[in-house]
Formats: structure tokens, C-alpha cells, sequence
């Protein structure tokens, strides 16, 4: 088997795995609606126990093409829960211990994908960036959403991109700080923004990334250059965590590759955010 057929299998698969995920979702936005009617007396204990029970069976299904996605094993503690209640009396029914497994699920899944797509024993679908490899590559050629990450004071940052280009300061020309985080410069008579995302130092970084996203370019200070990733939807959009008191744009905290990344929004200082 060859390297693109590889790489268009595991995309494939990739595809199929963001699909089961939000079919995941689904179920659990369901089971939380019902436990919640039950709370109101909106619905009938014998009526929302049997939605409950076939929502759960749905859920166990999905849960078996997977091999370590979590809250499995609390899948079937709820089961048997159900099971038990459909044969007490409604003054057993204990709804804080359906709340509490319920939250045991989505929390251990919340946990496991933090770490997508490592979820699964399938082959890692991110390919070590170098300098020498370019965007046409199999692996995110056809993907909707791309990114890339770099490094600066010992933190990690990912950015979308459509193209990029690696550049030092001696490539730019009329370099002028904004702020302590903003540069404006220009490459190839075009004025640009160049971001230093963590500057610590007296001095911005001697290197640029250079981002084209969306006909638009953006630069980033940065002292490694780290992996790339494609997807066929912004799933670092839906898993990112805005962390209090950070003023900067951005979409939030990430977790990839077992590190925590710092997802940026693209800004042109000239413009409005």
C-alpha cells in the first residue's frame, strides 16, 4: 500500500471518527433533556425510562467501534441504573445519581478528546512539519480546515493557514513596533502584521511565520516551527477553552499532541478584531 493511499484512508477515517463525534453529542444533549423533564414532571417515568434506555443502547453501539473512548464503562452503569429504577417505586428514583453518571460520561469523553485524534489505536494523522514539505501534501491536501503550530518562550501556538512561508527579519523591510506584542512590516510591498504572541525578552524573534489565510497575511514571531494538521471541519474551534483574563485574541486553549496550545485568531492590527 502506498503512502497517498495511507493518507486517504486515514483521512477517511478521520472523517468518519468527527461524524460518530457529534453523533455523540447528539445522544448526550438527549439524555440530558429527558433527565431534566423527569426533574419537571414534563414527562412520565415509564415513558422517559424507555427513552432513556433505547438513547443509551444507541450510545453503547457507537461507543464499540471505538477502543478507548471514554465513559464507556459509566455507559453501562447508567444502563443498569435505568434498569433497576424501571422496578422501584418513583420515591426511590434518585435523579442526583442519573445527574452524577451522566456528568462521570461526558466528563471522561471531554477528557479523551482532548487528546483527538489519539483517541483511537489508528496510526497518529499528523505528519512531522519540515521545511521542505508543502501544502499540496496528501495528508491535508484535501481537507477544509488546516493548521499549523509553532513554538515561542517555551509556549505552543496553532494557527489556520491555506499557505505559509518561513522567513527571518532580514527578509522584511521597514520593521516598526506597534506594542509589545504588534510589529508592522513590509514583504513584497505588501504591509503586514507580525504578532509576537509571548514576547519576553527585549527583542522579537529573528524568524517570521508568514500565514496566508483567506487572501489575507499574517506573521508571527516564533522560535520552532512544530507539526501540522488538516480536518474537514474547525474541530479546534469546538474544543478550545477560552482561559479567564486572557485579553489577546484568540479562540482558546487547545489540547494536542499530549501539550496545551494556544489557539490564535489572525489579526490585522489596521483593521477592527
Amino acid at each position: 500500500m502506498d503512502d497517498k493511499t495511507t493518507q486517504n484512508e486515514l483521512l477517511a477515517y478521520r472523517s468518519y471518527l468527527e461524524n460518530n463525534i457529534q453523533y455523540i453529542n447528539e445522544i448526550h444533549n438527549k439524555i440530558e433533556r429527558l433527565i431534566i423533564k423527569l426533574e419537571k414532571q414534563h414527562i412520565s417515568v415509564k415513558e422517559c425510562f424507555a427513552q432513556l434506555e433505547n438513547e443509551i443502547n444507541l450510545l453503547l453501539k457507537v461507543y464499540s467501534h471505538f477502543t478507548s473512548l471514554g465513559g464507556y464503562n459509566y455507559c453501562l452503569k447508567l444502563k443498569a441504573l435505568i434498569d433497576t429504577y424501571q422496578q422501584v417505586t418513583n420515591t426511590e428514583i434518585q435523579l442526583s445519581a442519573l445527574y452524577y453518571i451522566h456528568s462521570k460520561i461526558l466528563s471522561l469523553q471531554e477528557e479523551q478528546l482532548q487528546y483527538f485524534p489519539d483517541m483511537t489505536q489508528k496510526q497518529a494523522l499528523y505528519d512531522e512539519l519540515s521545511h521542505t514539505k508543502k501544502i499540496t501534501e496528501d495528508d491535508i491536501h484535501n481537507c477544509s480546515y488546516t493548521w499549523i503550530t509553532f513554538k515561542r518562550n517555551a509556549m505552543w501556538f496553532v494557527v489556520l493557514f491555506d499557505s505559509y512561508q518561513l522567513v527571518n527579519t532580514n527578509d522584511l523591510s521597514d520593521i516598526k513596533a506597534l506594542s509589545q506584542n504588534y510589529y508592522q512590516a513590509t514583504f513584497n510591498n505588501t504591509t503586514i502584521t507580525i504578532r509576537d504572541p509571548l514576547r519576553l525578552d527585549e527583542q522579537p524573534s529573528a524568524t517570521v511565520l508568514l500565514v496566508n489565510y483567506h487572501n489575507g497575511i499574517y506573521g508571527y514571531f516564533y522560535d520552532t516551527i512544530g507539526k501540522k494538521l488538516g480536518a474537514h471541519t474547525n474541530i479546534l474551534k469546538r474544543m478550545a477553552q477560552l482561559p479567564k483574563g486572557y485579553s489577546l485574541p484568540l479562540y482558546g486553549r487547545v489540547r494536542l499532541f499530549g501539550d496545551s496550545y494556544m489557539y490564535l485568531k489572525h489579526i490585522d492590527i489596521n483593521k477592527p478584531w
